[in-house]
């Protein structure tokens, strides 16, 4: 669809100005799908944030101490010997 001024003939052939008859229900259709982008965009961002974390406490699993440490259960970290 082409841009319409406001005050051009609306598309549909109503005989109405633009401003007067589509221009708000085109308005929030733009408004609408701008949103559904956004708000995709935002779910994903988050699911991947997520995905990381649970990746990087994986990885960071006990496994072997590094040299002068010992793991401590009850802080679930390691310290110094």
């Amino acid at each position: 669809m082409q841009n319409l001024g406001r005050n051009e003939p609306c598309h549909c052939g109503s005989g109405k100005k633009y401003k007067n008859c589509h221009q708000l229900a085109d308005t929030n259709k733009a408004s609408s799908s701008r949103s559904l982008w956004i708000g995709g965009i935002f779910i994903a961002l988050i699911i991947v944030s997520v995905l990381v974390m649970i990746l990087n406490s994986q990885s960071s699993e006990r496994g072997e101490a590094p040299p002068g440490k010992v793991w401590s259960e009850e802080h679930g970290h390691y310290h110094d010997k």
